[in-house]
């Protein structure tokens, strides 16, 4: 996780402005902690991250679409589209989502 701070960048970084104050409370308490400790937070925040964009994404699955369909997005022309692919027996099967 440490790779992507800049060497020559030593200035602490602050919790976004738009987190609410208790959790920026607790962003900042996280700066007091060590280095595995901070490792482990912004691992689990990843983690949380894939969890939580997977989930969304079972909850706006289209009704037949299965779980083990592959998923992909692609804008066009300003519009984004989510492009559903999966194998039923011999025939491969899809469907696109216009997305709001």
């Amino acid at each position: 996780m440490t790779d992507a701070v800049s060497e020559s960048g030593s200035e602490k970084p602050t919790p976004p402005a738009a987190l609410e104050d208790d959790l920026r409370e607790a962003l900042e308490t996280l700066s007091e902690r060590e280095l595995e400790t901070i490792d482990a937070v912004a691992t689990y925040a990843a983690e949380l991250a894939a969890w939580a964009e997977t989930t969304k994404r079972a909850a706006t699955r289209p009704d037949g679409v299965p779980e083990r369909a592959t998923v992909s997005e692609t804008e066009i022309g300003g519009t984004t589209y989510r492009y559903y692919q999966w194998r039923k027996g011999d025939d491969i099967r899809s469907e696109t989502v216009e997305l709001e």
